[in-house]
Order: C-alpha cells, then sequence, then structure tokens
C-alpha cells in the first residue's frame, strides 16, 4: 500500500495530469480545487487552451484570486489568441515533457515542429511587418507562405523549412540574428535529429529512437532546449520558464492539505 498522494505527486512530476485526475476521481476529490487546476492543465498540455481556461471558472471564489491561477487565467488567453511569447513558451514545456517522460519519438516531433515554427515566425513576421502578431493569422499557414515565396521571391521548393531558409540567406543576409538562426537550426547536428525524426513513424518510417540515439545525434536532449531558447533571445521572444512546475509545487500544497492537514489520507493499491 502507498498513499495517493505519493501517487500523484509522481504523476505530477510528470505531467501526466490525466492520470492523477483519475486517482482524485476514485477517491471523490474531483471537485476539489486541486483537482479542478490539475484537470485544467491537462487540457492545456493537449493545447486546447479554451477548455483548460473555462474550467478555472470552476475554481472556488478564494483561489480564483490567487495570484498563481490570475498568472495562469492570463497565460491561457495568451495562449488563445496565439500570442507568440506564449506559444514558443509552451512548445518549449511540451519538448521538456517528452524528455521527462522518455517518449522520444514525440519528442523529435516537437523538435521538428518547432523548428518549423521559428522559420514560419521569421518570415511572416518580416513579410506581413506589423507590431501586433498572432499565431492564428492565415498567414501562417504552410500553403499560404509557399505561395507567397513561389509568386514573389521565386523560391519554388516544396519543402517549408528549407524554403524559408533559402528566403532569409537570399533576402534577409544583412540580419545577422536571421543567418544566426538559421545556422543553427540547419546545423549538421539538428539535420541528423531530423533524420530521426523521419526515419520514425511521427516521419516516413517505422525505426524506433532511443535517447542514445538522440544524444549521439546532438548530445543531451536538454541542449536542444537551450539552443532554442538561444534562437528565441534573437528574436526577442520572452521565454517563461518553469510554468508547469510552479503550478505543480501549488497543486501538491494544496493537495497534501487535503490529504495530511485535514486528515483525510485516502489509501490506493499500487502494483508495479
Amino acid at each position: 500500500m502507498i498513499k495517493s498522494y505519493d501517487v500523484i505527486v509522481k504523476l505530477i512530476d510528470r505531467y501526466d495530469y490525466g492520470g492523477a485526475l483519475d486517482i482524485l476521481n476514485e477517491k471523490g476529490l474531483e471537485n476539489t480545487d486541486a483537482a479542478t487546476i490539475i484537470k485544467s492543465c491537462k487540457y492545456a498540455v493537449n493545447f486546447d487552451f479554451e477548455t483548460a481556461y473555462n474550467i478555472l471558472m470552476h475554481l472556488s471564489n478564494e483561489k480564483k484570486e490567487k495570484k498563481i491561477v490570475v498568472n495562469l487565467k492570463r497565460n491561457l488567453k495568451d495562449l488563445m489568441n496565439g500570442d507568440p511569447n506564449a506559444i514558443f513558451s509552451e512548445l518549449i514545456e511540451n519538448i521538456k515533457f517528452q524528455i521527462v517522460n522518455e517518449e522520444y519519438i514525440d519528442f523529435l516531433g516537437r523538435v521538428y515542429r518547432f523548428k518549423e515554427a521559428i522559420l514560419k515566425y521569421i518570415f511572416v513576421k518580416e513579410h506581413i511587418n506589423r507590431t501586433k502578431f498572432s499565431f492564428l493569422i492565415d498567414a501562417m499557414s504552410k500553403k499560404r507562405i509557399l505561395k507567397i515565396l513561389r509568386k514573389k521571391y521565386k523560391i519554388f521548393n516544396s519543402n517549408l523549412i528549407y524554403a524559408i531558409s533559402t528566403y532569409i540567406n537570399k533576402y534577409l543576409s544583412e540580419k545577422k540574428k536571421y543567418v544566426n538562426i538559421v545556422r543553427l537550426l540547419n546545423s549538421e547536428k539538428m539535420t541528423s535529429l531530423i533524420e530521426l525524426r523521419n526515419s520514425s513513424i511521427v516521419g516516413h518510417g517505422f525505426i524506433g529512437v532511443s535517447r542514445e540515439d538522440i544524444s549521439r545525434a546532438y548530445g543531451n536532449p536538454y541542449n536542444i532546449i537551450d539552443d532554442y531558447k538561444f534562437c528565441l533571445k534573437l528574436l526577442d521572444i520572452n521565454v517563461e520558464s518553469y510554468k508547469y512546475s510552479r503550478i505543480n509545487d501549488y497543486v501538491k500544497k494544496e493537495l497534501y492539505d487535503i490529504t495530511y492537514d485535514n486528515s483525510k489520507s485516502i489509501n490506493v493499491k499500487y502494483c508495479t
């Protein structure tokens, strides 16, 4: 036997909010404020930010006023609006989840999408030249970008990453920050990593991926997060680090108060 609190903590630390919520539901604690926040996170990590936001409306009035909840609601609104700072920060967190949970194929999928997102952001930001920017605008679509690249810039490569890289090297070479970003994103080690992705189930093949494979291609997987943060810094993107770690610490304190301080200690059989 092991206390449910300890099991839930392990699940939360691995960002398995669905698993933590299942235990709380089994114990009749699904309507607690802690469960409500966990449920919100469950949807947020799957990029359903609107549902995540609406769930927080069910918190008690006392918890709605807490600084961490107010900040979370503000962040979810920014995500719903496609704010670049919020979106890129969320993507960074998402990549970290895959490393923690050793889900390396999904990790490679996120890495590829992040690389693509940075390049799309640079192109659209330069092309439309507007101060207010959102990831939700039509100009961010792959089809639209490739059409503009063909029609206006005579770049006919159908691979979005290579097409935008060509555009930057050809038309934005005086902007060193962009050139440095492209150089890093198209480096030999990044190319090796993308080749792993292409050979996996999220690409075009069926080859498995281990941590050792990633380490041989790029080094420590967390190095990729550091390199992406470097790119975002060059783009003046403010990355919010440890968002979910802060939420987890708050929720664990709330759960501790429920299961221990109030003498409502709950137990569950834990099978290994």
